[in-house]
């Protein structure tokens, strides 16, 4: 073999070591979060910034922008949306037809939001305005973000249906 083979040799082999490990380290940069505590601190972090790091494809609308969210605390429909100048939120849906299913689920989010933020978050419930829905709102005395989860009756002629929303944002979710 001669001497400019051999040097081709290397400088290819150091130039794909190079790829390889740039690809290994983006994606442990961009490794899924798969625990719900981890999901809340992360996204409750990325309130600060509009949850940059979590917007992943945009989403054409007429009113406002949206996103697909990276992470879905539930089910596989995520958003990041903001309304003209307000602050941007995240928000998740779950819908299903049994009520007394809507209502574990909704119990859980409230059980897992509550041990996921700790005691400094306290957490008020009430019924929603516009529907016989429930409503709970987890705050800190020194946090601008809110954490909130909806039970919300859905309108429907020929079965009942209910959603549980979650909702990360502005303390007025």
């Amino acid at each position: 073999m001669n001497n400019l083979t051999k040097l081709s040799l290397i400088f290819s082999s150091t130039l794909l070591s190079a790829c390889v490990n740039q690809n290994t380290i983006a994606q442990k940069k961009s490794s899924p979060v798969t625990n719900p505590c981890a999901k809340i601190s992360l996204l409750i972090k990325a309130y600060d910034d509009g949850f940059e790091q979590v917007k992943m494809k945009k989403i054409k609308t007429r009113v406002n922008n949206t996103w697909k969210a990276k992470y879905n605390i539930i089910g596989e429909n995520c958003h990041i949306w903001t309304l003209g100048n307000a602050k941007t939120t995240y928000s998740c849906s779950i819908t299903t037809n049994k009520k007394a299913k809507a209502d574990s689920y909704y119990q859980s989010a409230q059980q897992t939001i509550q041990l996921c933020l700790g005691d400094e978050w306290l957490m008020t419930e009430q019924p929603r305005k516009d529907d016989n829905g429930r409503k709970s709102t987890f705050k800190a005395a020194n946090s601008q973000v809110s954490v909130s989860t909806h039970l919300v009756p859905l309108d429907s002629i020929f079965s009942e249906k209910w959603s549980i929303y979650y909702y990360i944002g502005n303390p007025t979710n």
